[in-house]
């Protein structure tokens, strides 16, 4: 048997036996990335081979159309294999050749530049206000919130969650801590507070628009019932026989006291409350006048008088230095913190009943009322689009500074572990690609040396 028989045999073998491992051969069931890729690598090598022992059989056998043509074919495959082979290294590996290895390795030496380019495509693709605002167009979030919160189980779920998380807040705030915070907060508004000026203020609030008139007529109102009361005449007619046994005793022996005092008692009474109704009924009445004149000169003089100005520091100054002051702000929390836990841990409490129906109101009110959906979707929206410029400059500034944190050679092992067995398939299809183009180019050839000749 001559040498290129054999030769084309032993090809022949070779690509045999590649193909008998490739049929045998199936993926890791294992979800095990390292395989993949091995497996992945292995099935465009074993490819690559046979398609060298095509090139040699070509080779070995004498010369004809079907070997030259096998010949072209794997020729062209193999180009198109290795081509690939370097095109897909060169992105996760330096490849030492000559000029053009300093381009490989792609991803470990423009690992910054891609972050930043990744962070700027996030903020510019998904991040940006128009992007988001559309997208909460596209979904009715109010409705489907609604729709999820009256169903009774997702109720008690979320009721469930905000129990927990009142009931946790509440545990993890130190108490000493909340009260020396109360202690400090107190101390420091009423060290800067101004006493006497924020009275006045408040006195001159209160008083706006005659307001402090309606104040007299409700006291006056009061006081004539008082005076019509029986009890009320009965007392003063005591208080007036008690006055003319003690100052009038001789005089009280020989005179009717207990007429007296009825009748001193009655025209009092009567008196008193003519007048009153007279200030009831007259806008314009002296009392009313002077009552104007004395709100509006004590208004005045909290705002600038020296002298009130020095009695307030001095009421403050002792606040300040009272320890009633901290052992109030101190009570004050700790009276706060036992009525919410009492309320929040217990189901029978009307706190926690009212934050596990929270949800199922809400619900309700939200699948009833198409104006509250369409209200609550464009304050969602309006607050999506405050929200983005600054939720993106973080975000991409986060995945920048992440990704410059990142091992670069670590960073290309990762990502050809995640996107390797699909960039092998490249390798695969250049190889075919490759020999098929080698096909085509040799029969147009060998058709137009044909036609030609």
């Amino acid at each position: 048997m001559q040498p290129s028989t054999l030769v084309a045999l032993a090809a022949l073998t070779g690509i045999a036996t590649l193909l008998v491992l490739m049929a045998l051969r199936s993926a890791p069931r294992a979800p095990d990335q390292h395989a993949l890729l091995a497996h992945a690598k292995t099935n465009a090598l074993m490819l690559l081979g046979m398609m060298g022992f095509a090139l040699v059989m070509s080779l070995s056998l004498p010369p004809s159309l079907f070997a030259d043509g096998l010949r072209t074919t794997s020729e062209a495959a193999i180009v198109g294999g290795l081509a690939d082979w370097f095109a897909v290294s060169a992105l996760f590996r330096p490849l030492p050749v000559p000029i053009i290895g300093r381009d490989t390795d792609v991803i470990a030496r423009k690992k910054d530049e891609i972050g930043d380019q990744l962070a700027q495509f996030v903020q510019d693709k998904f991040l940006d206000a128009d992007s988001l605002a559309a997208l909460m167009r596209r979904h009715d979030l109010a409705a489907g919130l609604g729709h999820w919160l009256v169903q009774e189980e997702n109720t008690r779920r979320l009721g469930g969650f905000l129990v927990k998380c009142v009931a946790g807040s509440l545990h993890l705030v130190e108490a000493e801590r909340v009260q020396q915070l109360l202690k400090d907060a107190a101390r420091t508004l009423l060290a800067k507070a101004d006493l006497s000026r924020s009275a006045g203020e408040v006195l001159d609030t209160l008083t706006a628009d005659g307001r402090h008139q309606q104040l007299l007529d409700q006291l006056i109102a009061r006081l004539l019932q008082l005076l019509a009361a029986a009890g009320t005449r009965e007392l003063i007619a005591d208080k007036i026989v008690e006055w003319l046994k003690t100052e009038h005793y001789k005089k009280q022996l020989v005179l009717p006291t207990e007429w007296l005092g009825d009748k001193g008692s009655e025209l009092f009474a009567r008196q008193l409350g003519r007048y009153l109704d007279e200030v009831r009924t007259d806008p314009r009445h002296s009392l009313r006048v002077a009552f104007d004149g004395y709100v509006a000169q004590l208004i005045a003089r909290l705002k600038t008088d020296p002298v009130m100005h020095e009695k307030a520091q001095e009421i403050k100054a002792y606040l300040l230095n009272d320890d009633d002051l901290g052992h109030y702000a101190s009570q004050l929390w700790r009276t706060i913190s036992d009525w919410l836990h009492r309320n929040v841990e217990s189901e029978d409490s009307p706190l926690h009943r009212n934050l596990v129906a929270a949800g199922g109101w809400l619900g309700r009110e939200l699948a009833a009322d198409p104006e509250l959906r369409r209200t609550l979707n464009e304050q969602l929206e309006a607050a999506a689009r405050s929200a983005a410029p600054d939720f993106s400059a973080y975000l991409t500034t986060h995945i920048r500074d992440t990704v410059r944190q990142w091992d670069a050679r670590e960073m290309a092992s990762q990502i050809e572990l995640s996107i390797g067995p699909q960039l092998q398939k490249i390798r695969v299809n250049g190889t075919l690609v490759g020999g098929a183009i080698g096909l085509v180019l040799f029969a147009a050839g060998e058709t137009v040396r044909r036609l030609s000749s």
